[in-house]
C-alpha cells in the first residue's frame, strides 16, 4: 500500500529543479538576445549605435548550449506530463489542449510582437519614415510591396522570427505523441525490446549522436 502511495505521489509531485533550470535557461536567452543588439559582427534585426566585441566573447560562452538546455527541459517536462495521462482519448485531448496553449500565443506574437521588430528593423535601415500605426496598417496588407525584400513564412512578409521555438515545440510534441501511440503496439514494443537488448553502449551512443545531429540540422532551418 505504501509503495503504491509513494508511486502516486512521485507522479503528481512537482519537479522544482526543472523550474529553476527553466528560469536559468530563459534568463540566459533574454540576455543573449540583448547582447545581439551590441554585437558588431553578428547579424541581427536591430543594432545599437554602441557595439563591443567583448560582448561577443561573453555570448560565445552561452551560444553552444543555451538552446540545448531549453530543449532538454521541454523534452523532460513533456515526458512527465504524458506519464500523467493514460489512454488514447486522454492523450489526444492533452495534445489538443497543449496545441491551443502553444499556437494561440504564437498567433498573438505573429501579429503583435513580430511587427514591432520589423518596424524597428526597417526604420533603422531607412526603408520607412512613417508612424507605427501607418506601418501596422500596411503590415496587415499581405500584398503590400513595401515588404518585398523582407522575410516571409507563415504568410507573405509574416514569419515567426524569434518565436520559432513555439512552432518547433508544437511540431516535436506531435512527433512524441505519435511515437507514444506507436510504441504501445505489440509488434513495435517487442521489436523495441529486442533492439534494447542487442544494443551495445557504442551503438547507443552513435544513435544518440545521429539523433542530435538531425535535430540540430532541423533547428538551423
Amino acid at each position: 500500500m505504501s509503495t503504491q502511495l509513494n508511486a502516486i505521489q512521485s507522479i503528481h509531485s512537482r519537479h522544482y529543479f526543472l523550474d529553476w533550470l527553466r528560469v536559468i535557461a530563459f534568463a540566459t536567452l533574454i540576455f543573449y538576445h540583448i547582447g545581439m543588439l551590441y554585437s558588431p559582427n553578428w547579424g541581427f534585426h536591430f543594432k545599437s549605435n554602441y557595439t563591443s566585441e567583448h560582448v561577443e566573447s561573453f555570448m560565445l560562452v552561452f551560444s553552444p548550449w543555451r538552446m540545448l538546455l531549453i530543449w532538454f527541459i521541454s523534452g523532460v517536462a513533456l515526458r512527465f506530463m504524458l506519464d500523467k495521462v493514460g489512454g488514447y482519448k486522454l492523450r489526444a485531448l492533452f495534445v489538443l489542449k497543449r496545441s491551443i496553449f502553444i499556437l494561440l500565443p504564437l498567433l498573438v506574437g505573429l501579429w503583435l510582437v513580430v511587427p514591432l521588430q520589423l518596424y524597428a528593423e526597417m526604420h533603422q535601415q531607412g526603408v520607412i519614415d512613417i508612424t507605427y500605426w501607418q506601418f501596422y496598417l500596411a503590415f496587415l496588407d499581405t500584398s503590400n510591396s513595401m515588404f518585398a525584400n523582407y522575410q516571409s513564412g507563415v504568410w507573405p512578409h509574416v514569419d515567426v522570427n524569434h518565436l520559432w521555438y513555439l512552432r518547433s515545440l508544437w511540431q516535436f510534441m506531435l512527433i512524441v505523441f505519435i511515437y507514444s501511440l506507436v510504441a504501445k503496439l505489440s509488434i513495435f514494443s517487442s521489436l523495441l525490446t529486442t533492439v534494447k537488448l542487442n544494443l551495445s553502449f557504442p551503438m547507443l551512443t552513435g544513435l544518440l549522436v545521429i539523433a542530435m545531429l538531425l535535430a540540430n540540422n532541423y533547428l538551423k532551418r
